[in-house]
Formats: C-alpha cells, sequence, structure tokens
C-alpha cells in the first residue's frame, strides 16, 4: 500500500443532535381528526337542539298571545252582539212611535171629538181604535177600524148619529174611504133603551196611475 492512502481519512463530523428536544414531524395523527369531527358534530346537533327549543318557545308564546286576543276579543264580540240586540229591540219601539205618529188620528183629539158631536139622546160604552194591513197598490199601507157601542133612547137618533158621523170632519180623511155599519138589540124592558154597536171602517183610496202623454211616454 502507498503512503498517500495510508494518511486518507474517513469523512466524519460528530453529531450533536438531541433528539428529545426536537419537534414532533410526524404527519398529525388520525384520532385528533375524528375528535375534532366528534366534537363539531355534538355542537351542530347541540346548536340545532337549541335553536328549536328556542322557536318552540317562541311559538308557544305566540300561541298564548293569540289565545288571549280571542279571549278578549269574544268578550268584546259578546258586548257587540247584546248591545245590537238593545239596538234592534229600540228600533222596534221607534218604528211603532213612527207608526203612531203617522195615524191620521190622535186619539186624545179624537175622543174629545166624537164626545162633542154625540146627540143628547145617546150614550157611549165603549170605543175602540185598531189599524190593519191594507192590500198592497192602496193609497196607505194601513186601514182603520172604529167600533163605538152603547145605548140610544129611541131609534132616530141612531140614523142622526150615523149622519153626523159622515159629515165629521174628524173621519173624512183625504186619501180614505168612510163606512159605516150599525148592529142594533132589541129594547131593553127594564131601561128602555136600545142597545146599539156602530162599525166604522176607513179604507185607503187606490193610488192613482201615473199619467201618460198622448206620444206614450210619461207625463
Amino acid at each position: 500500500m502507498s503512503k498517500s492512502k495510508k494518511d486518507i481519512q474517513p469523512f466524519w463530523r460528530p453529531n450533536f443532535v438531541n433528539r428529545s428536544e426536537l419537534p414532533d414531524i410526524k404527519v398529525i395523527r388520525t384520532d385528533f381528526i375524528i375528535n375534532f369531527i366528534a366534537i363539531m358534530l355534538a355542537l351542530g346537533v347541540t346548536f340545532f337542539y337549541l335553536q328549536q327549543e328556542y322557536r318552540a318557545h317562541i311559538l308557544k308564546g305566540a300561541i298564548s298571545d293569540a289565545e288571549e286576543e280571542i279571549r278578549d276579543a269574544s268578550a268584546q264580540d259578546a258586548e257587540n252582539l247584546k248591545l245590537s240586540q238593545s239596538f234592534l229591540d229600540s228600533a222596534k219601539y221607534v218604528v211603532e212611535v213612527e207608526r203612531f205618529l203617522e195615524s191620521p188620528f190622535r186619539i186624545h183629539e179624537f175622543l174629545y171629538d166624537l164626545a162633542r158631536i154625540k146627540p143628547d139622546d145617546l150614550i157611549y160604552k165603549s170605543i175602540s181604535l185598531s189599524e190593519s194591513a191594507a192590500p198592497k197598490g192602496l193609497h196607505s199601507p194601513l186601514k182603520y177600524s172604529i167600533n163605538i157601542a152603547g145605548d140610544a133612547k129611541n131609534l132616530t137618533v141612531i140614523g142622526d148619529f150615523k149622519r153626523i158621523l159622515g159629515e165629521a170632519e174628524l173621519l173624512n180623511l183625504p186619501g180614505f174611504d168612510i163606512q159605516i155599519d150599525e148592529s142594533l138589540q132589541g129594547r131593553n124592558e127594564e131601561t128602555g133603551v136600545f142597545p146599539y154597536t156602530l162599525a166604522i171602517s176607513l179604507t185607503p183610496t187606490k193610488e192613482a196611475a201615473p199619467k201618460k202623454n198622448d206620444e206614450g211616454g210619461a207625463s
């Protein structure tokens, strides 16, 4: 072996690396990924559950508020219906009053006039006034019936009284036709008077048809 070969030394350097202090550069551990996914899933499920509970709580509150409003509205509706019925009842009285005021008779004036025109030999025992619906197409929707019952000292006074009633202004009403019927009973032997009944009917006249001109049109 030559001298040059003997003098060659192998390449060498000391290794000063402290392996315990070196960072772990291994590939990321799979168990860490699994734990992370599990935690995220748990958080997701918890968030979804809390969200559903919150919505359920809000819905229950809305239902409770709606039920309370319905109860309040029901009480208010009942009160409104009660007031409406009271109004209808009052309206019926108003209609009756209007019909009474529209009557061609004023009761106190009518009775006063009957007393004023009564012959001396005639006695009133009862006087009644009633109204009923008249047939359609007449001047007034109502017709009137007057019944007078009493005693007469003689038969002549009955005829005179019928003539007085037929000419009396209180019964000759515009738009009405008057009819007077009498009913007589035999003479009472004890008192010597004749019981009588007069039935007076006031029937509305027919409405006049609208006039037309010669060409067929309304005038």
